[in-house]
């Protein structure tokens, strides 16, 4: 039962900065002082070095922007499609001074127009994903309900030392469900000489009402579509949370992509398309949504009405509520026409959302409810 309550980085193709100030290091760099937030990732050996060797100065805050396509860097969350370009990039703070290869960027409200990084000192770049380290949680362990934190952790992007590459949401402590679209946070932790520092990553909490990072670790979306189906592509990689909720709507764990159970989600894609709903859980749904037709599977794996007529297969995007759980249809397969339970239907249940056949849903025995949003 449900319980209510600055350094640029860059997706795509980018430029390498300062290659005619770069050098390979020797050995791998090992900093003797690591800053609040630096997560454990250090350069890789024979990781290129960026800046001026005769430039003095120290490194006091990274910070990092994206940008969609050839827009302007933002630090903010950042929403995208699979057919856009999201670039990370790094700005590093040195002595009040930014520097990045990026000609401007926001900050918060605030436009600014960084140094170029081949006037910074000579530093060393590592990136993290900061990503869910499971795919299950619950608010309610004990008994009682509580927002229960999510373990996230820092795994490093091993193939990435330059100061802007393409951002990639596919999760790799969790499965990955969406292949290219999803949520990801990212951290990107730089070294210069025995000092280490990161922009904001696991240590970022939220506290109160929440149990995720605040929007200081940056997070990058990219979904598939801008349909319905495509907005539920957003919570690709995040992690089922029974029971998950927030102290209002806005500041819900499903609003903020930290997770969500399954009436959230599907909840979570109509808000994206712009209905004002207020998250529920499945007991609340037939308040916002109409009946199109109710029934049973039979041997055949066809389900239907009470007088024994096929349910018609409605449209994808229409949701498939059991008693206690929900998902979205989203394919027509087996019998075509009819809903059968080898459709598709995308759903989150003790794992991250995932498409998959009604039949291996774990509910494929139960009485459906084919409903659709007011």
């Amino acid at each position: 039962m449900r319980v209510r309550g600055v350094f640029f980085l860059g997706v795509a193709i980018f430029t390498a900065c300062s290659s005619a100030k770069s050098a390979p290091l020797a050995e791998t760099v090992a900093p003797k002082h690591v800053a609040a937030g630096a997560t454990p990732a250090t350069p890789a050996t024979f990781a290129p070095l960026f800046g001026d060797a005769s430039v003095t100065g120290t490194i006091s805050a990274v910070y990092l922007v994206a940008a969609i396509d050839d827009g302007i860097a933002s630090d903010q969350p950042i929403y995208a499609r699979a057919d856009q370009h999201v670039t990370l990039h790094a700005l590093v703070e040195v002595d009040h001074e930014l520097y990045g290869d990026l000609a401007s960027a926001r900050l918060g409200k605030k436009l600014i127009h960084p140094s170029p990084l081949a006037h910074a000192p000579r530093f060393a770049i590592a990136w993290n994903r900061i990503e869910p380290a499971a795919a299950n949680y619950s608010n309610t362990d004990g008994g009682t309900f509580h927002f229960t934190l999510v373990d996230y952790q820092a795994t490093e992007i091993t193939d990435a030392h330059e100061t802007a590459f393409a951002a990639d949401v596919r999760p790799t402590l969790t499965p990955d469900h969406g292949h290219g679209v999803g949520t990801m946070r990212f951290q990107a932790v730089v070294t210069r000489g025995d000092r280490t520092i990161a922009s904001p990553g696991t240590e970022a909490r939220r506290g109160r009402g929440s149990g995720g990072l605040t929007d200081a670790v940056m997070r990058v979306t990219i979904r598939r579509d801008d349909t319905y189906l495509g907005y539920l592509t957003e919570m690709y990689g995040q992690p089922y949370i029974w029971a998950s909720a927030g102290l209002s709507d806005s500041t819900h764990e499903a609003e903020r992509l930290e997770g969500s159970d399954c009436a959230d989600f599907v909840v979570y894609g109509a808000r994206r398309t712009g209905k004002k709903l207020a998250y529920t859980w499945t007991g609340g749904l037939p308040d916002i949504t109409k009946l199109l037709s109710s029934g049973t599977r039979g041997d055949d794996g066809i389900y239907r009405d009470a007088k024994g007529n096929p349910l018609p297969f409605p449209k994808a995007g229409d949701l498939i509520l059991f008693p206690r759980h929900v998902g979205a249809l989203v394919e027509d397969k087996g019998t075509i026409g009819v809903l059968d339970d080898q459709d598709i239907m995308v759903h989150t249940l003790f794992d991250s959302p995932k498409e998959q056949p009604i039949a291996d849903s774990g509910y494929a025995d139960k009485p459906v409810e084919l409903r659709r949003f007011k």
